[in-house]
């Protein structure tokens, strides 16, 4: 009778441990991917979405398509008085009166603007395409089909002016330096652009 009771119980209690077992490796896995997802997102513990929230409402791979995370200091944020300072606005006016068919695109991301080479692959072009996104210009020419034209920026004297030179210039792209104390006329803004080519432009 005893053997028929250990036949019964054992199996019983083996099942019963994988069982608890499998319950603990996934609470653990939960944890692990919860930490994972608020280091990512930089979501405070006590208020984050889960991962199992995050897929439902369709945050997947960095992306959100929907219910975006709020920032902790939402309430701080406030809206600009102006996209463009005095400077800015005076330049962008005469660029739209100087080119009337063309579109003007103000504080551009340079990813925006430069292609990285197509030699580079993986991790290492994913890389230049960051470092690319971490600098803007001022004012993108774009002709009526958006197609760049010209890049016109205020000049300045640094590290992030050099290089994003290098870039337009290996791109093929016009970099136009503009001073911010002789703003050019309108009637000279098109000869700005396109140099010896303005009158084909």
């Amino acid at each position: 009778m005893l053997w028929l009771m250990l036949l019964v119980v054992v199996p019983v209690g083996a099942i019963a441990y994988i069982f608890w077992a499998y319950q603990k490796k996934i609470a653990q896995k939960n944890a692990a991917s919860n930490e994972r997802f608020q280091q990512l997102f930089g979501a405070d513990p006590r208020t984050s979405t889960t991962p199992a929230e995050a897929s439902a409402v369709g945050i997947t791979g960095g992306a959100v398509s929907a219910s975006p995370l709020v920032p902790q200091d939402a309430a701080a944020y406030s809206s600009k008085e102006r996209l463009l300072n005095p400077p800015e606005t005076l330049l962008y006016y005469v660029l739209k009166a100087g080119l009337p068919d063309h579109e003007i695109f103000a504080h551009v991301n340079l990813a925006a603007v430069v292609e990285v080479p197509q030699t580079l692959r993986g991790y290492e072009r994913e890389q230049q395409q960051r470092r690319l996104a971490r600098y803007r210009v001022d004012f993108v020419v774009c002709d009526k089909n958006t197609n760049v034209v010209a890049v016109a920026e205020f000049e300045a004297a640094d590290e992030s002016a050099a290089f994003k030179t290098a870039c337009l210039k290996m791109a093929g792209i016009r970099h136009i330096p503009v001073n911010p104390a002789s703003i050019p006329k309108r009637d000279a803004v098109r000869l700005l652009i396109y140099g010896a080519d303005s009158r084909r432009a």
